[in-house]
């Protein structure tokens, strides 16, 4: 495959469009296509045939070097074709299909690669191209391109695999944070907590560990003030990042007001200070565990309150590793974290959705787009 494919568009808003990736494609159809049984030899015949049908029709232009930067560490998740925003899978035989897709969240907002004009392509913008084999006559049946949001909708969520969550907080990132203005990175709340958060101080609630009543619940810019702006130059007093998670804890419940006995028993559940739906972490490296929690995929926290990991709000203090002085802070509600930063796993995983295999039957002899 030529290697030209890997490089990232000049602009997520050049690649191809349904029609022309259609077009492009098209010619596929019929196609001798022989199955030897091995998934990777399979799956990189497939990958050549497409990019050369790709290429014949004129692919988009290719992005100029230093302009952009591909997040995910060793590029894992990116797809080999991502100057078109697409990815390929082998359909063969069977009552369903099990779509897998590795190392990333198909319909999520993290970054796979940022430019520097600030544009980026997210997980959710790779157009999914589904190829049915025939496994008698060993041609191309039919060609469906899909997005996983039209997966979703039809099909069901992807199953969300069991990892360890990590944030990744980019060095230059980190930098522009810490030297801005007040050294203080915060957005608003999401819409469904606009209507139910107050932004002037009345009184601290008794209980941290009490899910919030929201007649008390901190709206994020009332806990910029009280907390975010007086955390920076404190000295975090730990000598690992786990304990110093505890001590950055205990130091944000005793600037909302919660009483001593708060302060003796940390909860060490999820949220990290249930009562104002506020998740605390401590940034001395380039990743932030994130626990077994991710904003990455919304999940309900709350069923009561109808309150979901996008809405809990995440205070990450940017530590230096040698002093431990919180340099800068990052406040922002779960679901904005994957547009700023990027998420990724220390170990290698798959999102799988089971798609009915009479989908792909009734488009044989065709090639289109989220039918």
């Amino acid at each position: 495959m030529n290697k030209s494919l890997q490089i990232p568009p000049k602009s997520p808003t050049m690649v191809m469009s349904p029609e022309k990736l259609i077009e492009s494609l098209k010619s596929l159809l019929g196609t001798p296509f022989h199955l030897t049984g091995k998934p990777r030899t399979d799956g990189s015949t497939l990958r050549k045939l497409v990019a050369s049908a790709l290429q014949s029709s004129g692919i988009s232009p290719e992005a100029e070097p230093g302009s952009f930067e591909i997040i995910p560490p060793k590029k894992k998740g990116v797809p080999k074709m991502i100057r078109e925003m697409v990815d390929t899978y082998i359909v063969t035989t069977g009552n369903s299909y099990n779509l897998q897709v590795w190392n990333r969240y198909p319909n999520s907002h993290s970054v796979l690669v940022k430019y520097s004009n600030g544009e980026t392509i997210r997980s959710k913008d790779i157009r999914l191209i589904f190829v049915k084999i025939g496994t008698t006559t060993e041609k191309t049946d039919s060609i469906v391109i899909l997005t996983s949001d039209y997966i979703e909708n039809k099909f069901g969520i992807f199953g969300k695999p069991t990892i360890k969550h990590q944030l990744l907080i980019l060095p230059k990132q980190r930098e522009m944070i810490i030297n801005s203005e007040d050294s203080i990175l915060s957005l608003p709340d999401t819409k469904n907590l606009t209507y139910r958060i107050c932004h002037t101080y009345k009184s601290t609630p008794v209980n941290m560990l009490k899910e919030p009543d929201f007649q008390d619940l901190f709206s994020i810019g009332l806990l910029k003030d009280m907390v975010a702006k007086k955390l920076i130059g404190k000295t975090l007093e730990a000598n690992d990042t786990k304990n110093r998670g505890q001590a950055l804890e205990r130091l944000v419940l005793q600037l909302l007001g919660y009483s001593e006995d708060n302060l003796a028993s940390l909860a060490g559940g999820y949220p990290d200070i249930p009562n104002q739906l506020l998740e605390v972490k401590v940034q001395d490296s380039p990743t932030v565990d994130l626990g077994k929690y991710s904003p990455e995929t919304e999940e309900l926290v709350f069923e009561n309150s109808n309150i979901t990991t996008g809405d809990i709000r995440y205070l990450i203090a940017l530590t230096n590793p040698q002093t431990s002085i919180i340099e800068g802070i990052v406040l922002v509600p779960g679901e904005k974290l994957g547009v700023i930063f990027t998420y990724v796993s220390d170990t290698s995983f798959k999102c799988q959705r089971s798609i009915p295999m009479n989908f792909f039957e009734e488009q044989k002899d065709k090639c289109v787009f989220n039918p």
